[in-house]
């Protein structure tokens, strides 16, 4: 028992040092060096802000201290930063990029224009897990989950979610939205729910709500009507706010909505490009877990009021396998759904 014990502790110490080595080598590959965060769109964007946030804490939490710069590559919807993570992005270390989650169905739906395998990228976590919520005034009379499903109420639509996630609500729960389309973005919806010309808007994420919407909410001009996710968003769940899932009257219609809907848990992806070393990748996901726990920078996060909720690895590795292992026609009906709510991103 001794000799077995004495030999656990030499493997223990042999591990420690060989732990401590490879931390000894990523911090001297770093050292001196710059780290790119690509951003999929341009400069002021949600994509950009979380970039940028985590630019400003993440060189001290990475062995060797590199540098952190943001470089812009719009495009495409998002497809671009994708396309140039996969194909083209050096396999150092060097590069990593905030990615747009939904370009995920249009990889299920083999839109040719995808380069790119989601599960391959080195996946560091998401930065939030949110959900996507519907706002209304109260003209607009939603008081309940019930109202939810008998009355109709016209709402207002920016593109992108506000359009295609209202259309997905109807088909699937028996929503009555009505949709006034050509509103540049959501800031110009909610001038519009005040003047009286739309009484609501749908898809908008609570993260971008929370912060963009915040003085509607405090004067009371709007409220939330409707949690969208796979699971209740602990700040809507608070407030009593309808839970979409509740809403459905089948499993089959629970199971097309989850797919959906499992994004939300990779709604601020980050990644590097696939088969980067080993070593280098366990370090920057060690770099961004602790960056997501760093009181300087929830700090700097709360301030602004930017959401931070994050997902690890292996839980993006769950959503991802919800998405790419449903069954067949669960796939095929929701990206049918998708087409048929007017999402471009798909084959057609």
């Amino acid at each position: 028992m001794r000799i077995r014990g004495a030999m656990g502790g030499l493997l223990g110490l042999f591990t420690l040092a060989a732990t401590a080595q490879a931390q000894d080598t990523v911090a001297e590959f770093y050292k001196g060096k710059q780290i790119r965060i690509i951003a999929p769109s341009a400069a002021g964007g949600g994509f950009d802000l979380y970039a940028r946030y985590l630019s400003r804490h993440f060189s001290r939490h990475m062995p060797g201290n590199p540098s952190v710069i943001v470089q812009n590559m719009p495009g495409a919807g998002g497809l671009a930063a994708s396309n140039h993570m996969h194909a083209r992005a050096a396999k150092d270390g060097l590069t990593i990029a905030i990615l747009q989650g939904p370009l995920t169905y249009a990889q299920v739906g083999k839109s040719p224009n995808v380069q790119f395998d989601m599960r391959a990228f080195g996946w560091l976590g998401s930065a939030n897990v949110t959900s996507n919520t519907c706002v209304f005034s109260k003209r607009a009379g939603m008081a309940t989950a019930n109202d939810l499903l008998t009355k109709s109420v016209v709402i207002g639509g920016s593109g992108g979610s506000t359009e295609f996630a209202p259309n997905l609500l109807n088909a699937l729960l028996g929503t009555r939205f009505n949709i006034v389309k050509g509103y540049r973005s959501t800031g110009d919806v909610l001038p519009a729910i005040e003047r009286g010309e739309v009484d609501g808007m749908c898809g908008w994420g609570w993260d971008s709500a929370r912060v963009n919407g915040r003085d509607y909410f405090a004067r009371g001009v709007i409220s939330v009507g409707l949690d969208c996710a796979n699971e209740r968003h602990p700040e809507l769940a608070a407030r009593g706010v309808p839970f979409m899932m509740d809403l459905a009257k089948d499993e089959e219609t629970k199971k097309v909505l989850h797919f959906l809907f499992s994004y939300l848990v990779f709604i601020r992806p980050f990644v590097t490009p696939p088969g980067i070393p080993a070593d280098r990748l366990k370090a920057l996901q060690d770099a961004f877990a602790a960056t997501l726990k760093d009181p300087d920078f929830l700090a700097e996060a709360e301030r602004a009021g930017v959401e931070i909720r994050y997902a690890s690895p292996e839980r993006v590795k769950v959503a991802l396998d919800d998405i790419f292992n449903a069954p067949p026609a669960i796939q095929a009906r929701a990206l049918e759904e998708l087409r048929k709510a007017g999402w471009e991103g798909l084959a057609r």
